[in-house]
């Protein structure tokens, strides 16, 4: 399922065409994160989530003080996005779920230029 979330946002082309923007793409376990400890105060991004499945995922981004929830209803094939701008030198994105066996999920951020 996690492949399906990543085919949603076009992730592999993407990865190729803005490596320069790229700040941190994958896919989170359920319940998960992945942290970025390199990441500057300040810094504005786009982030985009997505998640296949059969449930809902809350997608959580945190730096700082700074912090953004967005729910996610994986039954619908479509991404979903936000900007945010870090308020501390670590981004942290999270998965959760009450279905963590039944979705996959996908995350894209990059810098807003």
């Amino acid at each position: 399922m996690d492949k399906e979330a990543r085919d949603l946002l076009n992730m592999t082309d993407r990865l190729e065409s803005d490596e320069a923007g790229l700040v941190a793409a994958g896919s989170l376990a359920v319940p998960g994160e992945n942290l970025d400890e390199t990441i500057k105060s300040g810094t504005a991004l786009r982030v985009e989530v997505a998640c296949a499945g059969k449930g809902t995922v809350t997608f959580t981004v945190v730096s700082g003080a700074a912090k953004t929830a967005k729910r996610v209803d994986c039954t619908q094939p479509m991404t979903n996005g936000f900007d945010f701008t870090t308020a501390g030198p670590s981004l942290a994105i999270q998965a959760d779920s009450p279905e963590e066996d039944r979705v996959g999920t996908a995350y894209i951020m990059g810098r807003i230029s």
